[in-house]
């Protein structure tokens, strides 16, 4: 039943706690066009429970919700966030006993258009570094440091990963990777999971092509580097210059390859004195990844 929800509960702590059947949220990232990841925060109303405070959309869960539809609901209600073009990924949940908090991962590649309602002063896309120079909402403020994702320059070796897979690919080695490339341009702001505690959001894509597939060309999302033909120079020694170089500039590459080779080589360029880190995942995590967007929402 539509608001059987509301009403305050306490929990097992003794607190107050907003939503009968628990209460969730929605973290709804993007890239903007300068590659720079962003989330949507609201700034809640005055009159409301720790107003003039910022946090994100989300309420109170209805008796026959689950916690992402109840986040998703709320976005849409408070936010005017446009449900077709969110895509819902994790769930992050704090349980306080008698009552819980879900907070929803989400994604959309552009910034959407939001409409406040009554219940937000206003919205915004914040970049991550902005969030917490803002008030924030106690129960935001003190999860935020274990919310916030990583954002990640998905480095892609596209023969390992058009390899990886035997549909025929050797028969037309530029179709199959500018396949693939097309393929990669939508993974843009999507969130995702490399290892069990980390969220990523993946802020850029940048796929190496080389050998015969040294045509292909992908959309313009997606940087396309070509390893030479020549100069002794192989499609790993690019892949390890362009990580070096992203290390030094302080960010964190997503490398997909499972040549053990160039897994070991890549990850030695983050050390004690890198300013940012490299982490491998193989082919099978990402086609799982290009499956599960091709999928519709639920």
């Amino acid at each position: 039943m539509h608001g059987d929800g509301n009403g305050w509960v306490q929990c097992d702590r003794g607190h107050q706690h907003w939503g009968r059947h628990g209460a969730a949220g929605l973290l709804l990232h993007t890239v903007d066009d300068d590659g720079i990841v962003r989330v949507l925060l609201q700034h809640r109303a005055a009159w409301s429970h720790h107003g003039d405070t910022w946090g994100l959309p989300g309420g109170a869960r209805d008796s026959h919700e689950d916690a992402t539809a109840a986040a998703l609901r709320e976005a849409a209600e408070e936010a005017g966030v446009d449900l077709t073009r969110v895509r819902a990924r994790h769930a992050s949940v704090e349980d306080h006993g008698g009552w819980s908090y879900t907070t929803v991962y989400a994604d959309t590649p552009t910034p959407l258009a939001t409409t406040p309602t009554h219940e937000s002063a206003a919205l915004a896309w914040l970049a991550l570094d902005e969030v917490a120079r803002r008030p924030l909402h106690p129960g935001f403020a003190a999860t935020w440091p274990g919310l916030r994702p990583d954002p990640v320059v998905l480095l892609v070796d596209t023969a390992n990963v058009v390899g990886s897979r035997p549909d025929g690919w050797w028969r037309d080695r530029v179709g199959a990777t500018t396949r693939l490339l097309t393929e990669l341009a939508a993974l843009r702001a999507v969130t995702a999971r490399s290892t069990q505690d980390t969220v990523e959001v993946i802020a850029s894509v940048v796929a190496v092509v080389e050998g015969a597939a040294a045509a292909a060309r992908g959309p313009a999302w997606v940087r396309v580097v070509g390893a030479p033909t020549g100069g002794g120079a192989s499609g790993d020694d690019v892949l390890v210059r362009i990580a070096a170089e992203l290390v030094s500039d302080d960010r964190t590459v997503l490398a997909v390859t499972a040549d053990r080779a160039l897994r070991s080589r890549l990850e030695r360029l983050t050390g004690p004195s890198a300013h940012g880190s490299v982490q491998s995942v193989g082919p099978r995590w990402l086609r799982a990844l290009l499956d599960e967007s091709r999928r519709p929402q639920a």
